[in-house]
């Protein structure tokens, strides 16, 4: 019979070769398989938009020495309330402004929009393929933008709301963290990189492990997997992904207008519900019956007009006195970041 101290160390030696295991094998292989799945890019259907030649069109370089193009609408209107800075989705161009934008357009916003890099009529970043995840090269035009409003003699004057859509809400909540000139922020369909590659991890994981021995695995492994995953694409394609989790304790949770579709099935209300708990609970938050991924404007135009004019009223003009909004629906903030 095995006495006490056997057993003991017997233990020992069993845990760390599993440790081993799983650190030079196991690990590995499930970060290479959930990096490659977390680089798939979905399918996005972005509206079909034209060109828009009342619209001024400016350019400026970035840092490291990209060069961007934009657009202004009512650049020169002499009584304009604040500056919005537009950030198109993923595969969109700077021409979805007036779509998502008309409103405030009509009300007399200054509206600046930006094709990041690799979009539009930007130019392309040698050696860097852009994903659906926003990383730190799309905060560098980010910044270059924010160069251009402050050089200019008229939008330098102006309280700036940031706006975007999918990956170009990350890039406005990003962007009202890292700034304080910036007064709010619109996000429509927006999400955090890491929440939402958990909460897939959950959804897929038949694709990495059977579901028997996946639930067996503990939180901390799974955790610590998806951070190797992501570190390991950020090496592959030499960049640094935004998470949400380290950019948002610069913002005013009250000045946040978060806007989703309830239909969703990408970021869907569970990714939504955990970047309100992430915010906080004075987020304002609007989930859209039935629409799907970055639809919400689409599916109830005339509301989410008078919604984002409403918000942009109440950011830009300090108002107390806006117009009350009805049928909220509000996620709940309990759950899981």
């Amino acid at each position: 019979m095995l006495s006490g101290p056997t057993i003991l160390i017997s233990a020992v030696c069993a845990l760390l070769a599993v440790l081993v295991l799983d650190r030079k094998l196991v690990n590995p292989w499930l970060t290479s398989r959930i990096a490659a799945r977390f680089e798939k890019m979905p399918s996005f259907r972005v509206p079909v938009v034209e060109m828009d030649f009342t619209a001024e069109q400016v350019q400026f370089k970035t840092s490291d020495g990209v060069q961007l193009f934009g657009s202004l609408w009512n650049a020169d209107h002499d009584h304009s309330p604040g500056l919005i800075l537009f950030f198109p989705e993923m595969t969109g161009s700077r021409w979805l402004a007036p779509f998502y934008c008309s409103a405030l357009i009509r009300r007399g916003y200054s509206v600046l929009s930006v094709d990041f890099r690799g979009h539009g009529d930007s130019e392309c970043q040698m050696g860097y393929s852009p994903l659906h995840w926003l990383s730190e090269y799309e905060m560098l035009d980010v910044a270059a933008a924010l160069e251009f409003v402050e050089s200019h003699p008229r939008l330098s004057t102006l309280p700036i709301l940031a706006y975007g859509v999918s990956r170009g809400g990350v890039a406005a909540l990003t962007t009202g963290g890292r700034y304080p000139k910036v007064r709010g922020v619109i996000a429509d369909s927006a999400f955090s990189t890491l929440s939402t590659m958990r909460f897939f991890a959950d959804r897929f994981a038949d694709l990495f492990l059977p579901r028997w021995l996946y639930r067996l695995v503990p939180e901390w492994h799974v955790q610590r997997t998806i951070r190797c995953a992501v570190a390991s694409s950020e090496k592959a394609r030499n960049c640094r992904y935004i998470n949400l989790h380290d950019e948002v304790d610069g913002l005013e949770s009250d000045r946040v207008l978060l806007i989703s579709g309830a239909a969703d099935t990408y970021i869907t209300p569970e990714i939504s519900a955990s970047l309100t708990h992430m915010l906080g609970p004075d987020v304002r938050v609007w989930s859209v019956s039935q629409a799907r991924h970055n639809q919400a404007r689409d599916t109830a135009t005339e509301e989410y007009d008078r919604r984002i004019l409403e918000h942009a009223e109440r950011c830009l003009l300090e108002t107390t006195s806006a117009v009350p909004v009805e049928q909220t629906q509000v996620v709940s903030v309990n759950a899981p970041v």
